[in-house]
């Protein structure tokens, strides 16, 4: 009988999302003879350094792809990584299109997860930033992570609706108007890009706790 370890629990994972070692090469951002080592090395490889952001790619635990222990898919699990213990959340990964689905408790959108150690709601989620409207801070690829229980306040960046698309912008408040309703402006970073008011129909859906930048190609 073949012993279990992190290149073969990889392996496994693989053949149930039938996804080639290529694109998860890919998607870690490492060659593709990286992740054969690691899944084939005389049976498998028992750890590496890639470990935990390989599981944040495929959707799984990263406690259980490292060491067997615990459910491949727990929400919150306790990971180790060179003599340090972190506590760490999934998170769903949305598409921008997916985002209105999920609020009103759609899960079906949820495709893939997102590993954090920071504080989460129970609500949160994860979404790619696209086009170039707040440049330089966000570029396309970027990853936030979103609260949509976190009231926004001057300052914050937040996800928002404005009409049938999602935004992401910088929240400016206006105060309020006579009847009380909050004002406010969605503003980007990039200056060839138009500010959104309140006025629009914009609805703030959640106020960004994370921000994360990869490196580009």
């Amino acid at each position: 009988m073949s012993r279990s370890n992190l290149g073969s629990r990889i392996r496994q994972v693989l053949h149930e999302r039938d996804m080639s070692q290529a694109e998860l090469a890919r998607l870690v951002g490492v060659k593709q003879q990286t992740i054969s080592y690691i899944c084939t090395h005389e049976g498998g490889a028992d750890s590496s350094r890639y470990a935990v952001r390989i599981a944040e790619i495929l959707g799984v635990n990263p406690g259980w792809l490292q060491s067997g222990r615990g459910g491949k898919h727990d929400p919150m699990v306790r990971i180790e990584l060179e003599g340090v213990e972190l506590s760490v959340s999934r998170v769903p990964l949305l598409k921008t299109e997916d985002i209105p689905g999920f609020l009103k408790g759609d899960k079906g959108v949820v495709r893939r997860q997102l590993m954090t150690d920071g504080d989460v709601g129970n609500r949160s989620f994860a979404v790619e930033i696209e086009g170039e409207s707040m440049r330089p801070v966000f570029n396309a690829g970027d990853r936030v992570v979103i609260d949509p229980d976190k009231a926004a306040e001057p300052g914050d960046f937040v996800c928002a609706l404005v009409g049938e698309a999602i935004t992401f912008r910088k929240y400016r408040s206006r105060g309020t108007d006579a009847d009380g309703t909050d004002l406010f402006d969605l503003v980007p970073l990039n200056d060839d890009w138009p500010t959104v008011r309140s006025e629009s129909g914009a609805q703030v859906l959640g106020v960004m706790t994370e921000h994360r930048t990869y490196r580009r190609k």
